[in-house]
């Protein structure tokens, strides 16, 4: 953290405006002791803090519960993520208002980024020229808040002029936000998906296509923002063609009705890698693991290592250890274990370096094929090759089809391990059989859906709760999101062996893997309806589970629904489906009660506890706003995390937001009653209180007018427990979402959006530390 003194002539164009903007920021009026000398904080006196040589009243809020994500709606984006540790951010006193400072240029660098191809004349030499080449590039990194990853697509390289031209030595510019050394998670690894252009047809004797390829570009610890600069390498040679094809081994699918347009399989593969063993002396990339395929591990994978010299581990880059080259003894930073690489890379040990992990990254390009037998697969592979273009290569991928969804037929999943030979580069390597089963074609099922309460709408809930209840429920209908998913094993496995099928990927002892099939539709008027095959010919049907999740503010809660599709089916029963409990409460607020206060925005997010993935169903996320300070909120049973915040108004300008509590509302919960035939829980008064909180005025200079701002509350969520009285950690992916952290550490309401303004300052009420203890 450093503290800055604007300089007098930039800041003058919006000293007014800002004045005038939060009249009620702290006052700068220096005290009694106020202005006096100092070379650094210990000279002044308590609450004061040194800036420019001088003592000045410390009026901002603690840096440590401060967190915001900033991002531009420019196309391509720019997203910074910022915490009031990071060395960017800076502190202004001397003027009203008092303010944490950002200025765009210093949280900034530029990526300089050139894709070159070696195409090679010596094989065994590994020579040959280096020539620029085309791809799409995305770009995507991992949040160091705990937010959604910052992914940037449309990239093109070379990229593209104003006169349409191309230059001779193209380079891509793209800006990247920037951190300091010493922030934290600020050297977190950028990950590019490279998708290469094929050859234009007739460019040359060959018409050589290209895969998609990974690489992670590692940047390096500069001072000042400095353009990083990437070249990107790659072989021609190690794009290799697989040939496969559809097959339907139980013979072939009805050709009536006829489909317009045609039906296809789109085709997709990614690599398999290999799994952990949990034992830290056991690299993942052992290039002789018993009994499985060594996993692609490519040195070549990472652009601009840094592998520097040593004499101890403590010269290294964290998690770098230091150890003898195996080639020449001498000493440099490198590995031996999977743990020390950075994120998202495996240890090669037999070179001391670290290589990409590619499990789960595309290897294809995605294709389309027909929906007939032996239609062919055709798609071009990266086979990581750069070391030693001269050798074979063995490689684990999944394959993946998915059907036309007008055909029913399930979304099926494939493993196979392909040997590209070094003397077949102008050939194909065989990819195997997608084997298909032959099902009758789907038709149209209705699915009725309703629920059966006092009222269909949360709102008239209150209201009903004060009368007697009626003699009958009402019917409401319910409009949700609807999936299918559901079992499968080759009907005939001798059939499909004989077939040479590709092996299903997942498959348990007897063969069976969870599949999903295609969505349904819930009109506004009429019965949802989803497409489903009765199966194989002359079968007893096909069974199905319906995963139906109704929507926030729904009475009604989401559910499982198993069914099973015969010849003669084309509506299902009428579901009656249960109501979800109702999270009862009020939202206090100093300073005003009932509707003196402006409303409030209830929050409620699931926490996962061990839940089955395959059972466990959305949403995860509910709000509503309250209504003279009460809320009726409907959930899903399960536990959860809860809180209010504040509606921003002018005269609320300093309620900051309830604190989180965690609340038990699965059925067997004490909490949880019935009353009237549903299920209640009553928050506790007081619960949730809205009061004075720690106000943050930041000014984002530079930054473009009306990005996105989005305060996070890094800190409240400790100390809370779940009710086996375990720790949660709203930080961590996992405990609310799989890939990130607790959307309720928000606290701007949604109804409230941020954005940065002419003026370039916002400002946001956080939870004060006593509050957040609570």
């Amino acid at each position: 953290m450093r503290f800055r003194l604007l300089d007098e002539g930039a800041a003058v164009m919006r000293r007014a405006l800002l004045a005038g903007l939060l009249g009620v920021a702290c006052s700068t009026a220096a005290s009694d002791e106020q202005g006096r000398s100092c070379s650094d904080d210990r000279d002044c006196l308590m609450g004061q803090v040194c800036s420019n040589n001088y003592c000045y009243e410390n009026g901002l809020s603690a840096p440590e519960n401060l967190a915001v994500v900033v991002q531009t709606s420019t196309v391509p984006p720019f997203r910074i993520e910022l915490r009031g540790e990071d060395a960017a951010l800076e502190r202004i006193l001397d003027r009203v208002p008092n303010r944490y400072y950002v200025n765009r240029t210093q949280v900034r660098d530029r990526l300089r980024i050139e894709l070159e191809e070696t195409q090679l004349d010596d094989l065994g030499e590994g020579t040959g020229t280096a020539v620029p080449v085309a791809a799409s590039i995305e770009l995507q990194q991992r949040s160091r808040l705990g937010h959604e990853p910052f992914v940037v697509t449309g990239l093109s390289y070379p990229p593209p002029t104003l006169d349409g031209t191309v230059d001779d030595e193209p380079v891509l510019y793209k800006a990247w936000p920037r951190y300091d050394a010493a922030d934290v998670d600020g050297d977190l690894p950028l990950y590019a998906k490279l998708t290469y252009q094929d050859d234009a047809v007739g460019q040359q004797p060959f018409q050589w296509g290209r895969g998609v390829v990974a690489r992670q570009l590692m940047r390096r610890k500069t001072e000042v923002p400095d353009d990083d600069e990437f070249t990107i390498p790659t072989v021609r040679e190690c794009h290799r063609r697989v040939l496969g094809n559809i097959r339907f081994p139980d013979g072939p699918l009805a050709s009536e009705p006829v489909l317009t347009p045609p039906p296809t399989v789109v085709v997709n593969m990614r690599h398999a890698g290999r799994a952990d063993d949990d034992d830290p002396e056991t690299a993942v990339c052992d290039p002789n693991p018993i009994g499985e395929t060594p996993a692609t591990c490519s040195v070549e994978t990472i652009v601009n290592p840094d592998y520097p010299m040593c004499a101890t581990s403590g010269q290294c880059r964290e998690p770098y250890k230091c150890y003898a080259n195996p080639d020449d003894d001498v000493k440099k930073c490198g590995c031996k274990r999977d743990s020390e690489c950075p994120e998202g890379q495996l240890c090669r040990v037999d070179r001391q370096q670290c290589a990409l992990d590619l499990t789960d990254r595309p290897a294809i390009k995605q294709v389309t094929a027909e929906v007939a037998d032996d239609s062919a697969v055709s798609a071009w592979v990266y086979t990581y090759c750069d070391e030693d273009p001269a050798a074979d290569r063995t490689m684990e991928f999944v394959v993946s089809a998915a059907p036309d969804a007008r055909l029913g037929l399930p979304r099926l999943n494939y493993r196979v391990v392909l040997t590209f030979l070094v003397g077949d580069f102008m050939g194909s390597t065989p990819l195997g059989r997608i084997c298909l089963p032959t099902w009758q074609r789907a038709r149209q099922v209705l699915v009725p859906l309703v629920g059966e309460a006092l009222c269909c709408d949360p709102d008239c809930l209150a209201e009903a709760a004060s009368k007697p209840p009626p003699k009958e429920l009402r019917s409401c209908p319910v409009k949700p999101t609807i999936t299918v998913v559901g079992d499968f094993a080759a009907p005939d496995p001798t059939t499909w062996a004989a077939a040479a099928c590709m092996p299903l990927s997942g498959a348990d002892e007897n063969g069976t893997v969870r599949v999903t099939y295609g969505s349904g539709d819930c009109p506004v008027v009429g019965d949802c309806k989803v497409n489903l095959s009765p199966g194989p010919i002359g079968g007893n049907g096909q069974p199905y589970v319906l995963r139906i999740e109704s929507p926030v503010g729904s009475l009604f809660r989401s559910t499982l629904l198993p069914v099973t599709i015969t010849s003669d089916v084309t509506a299902l029963p009428p579901q009656v489906l249960a109501p979800r409990v109702l999270l009862r409460g009020t939202v206090e607020q100093d300073g005003c009660t009932g509707s003196q206060c402006a409303p409030a925005e209830v929050l409620a997010e699931r926490v996962i506890r061990g839940e089955d993935p395959a059972t466990l169903l959305g949403p995860y996320f509910y709000n509503t706003s309250t209504t003279a300070g009460e809320f009726i909120l409907p959930v899903d049973p399960g536990v959860y995390l809860v809180t209010a915040l504040p509606t921003v108004t002018p005269n609320n300008s300093s309620t900051g937001p309830a604190g989180i509590v965690v609340v038990d509302l699965r059925e067997d919960s004490p909490l949880v009653v019935k009353e009237n035939g549903l299920l209640v829980a009553d928050l506790d008064p007081d619960t949730l209180r809205l009061s004075p909180g720690a106000v943050y005025t930041i000014e984002f200079d530079e930054f473009v007018s009306n990005s996105r701002v989005i305060p996070l509350d890094l800190t409240s969520g400790e100390g809370l427990l779940d009710p086996a009285g375990e720790p949660l950690d709203l930080n961590a992916p996992g405990t609310c979402l799989p890939g990130e952290g607790c959307q309720i550490r928000r606290i701007r309401s949604v109804s409230s959006p941020l954005r940065v303004p002419q003026s370039q300052i916002v400002r946001f009420v956080a939870r004060t530390p006593a509050a957040a203890a609570e």
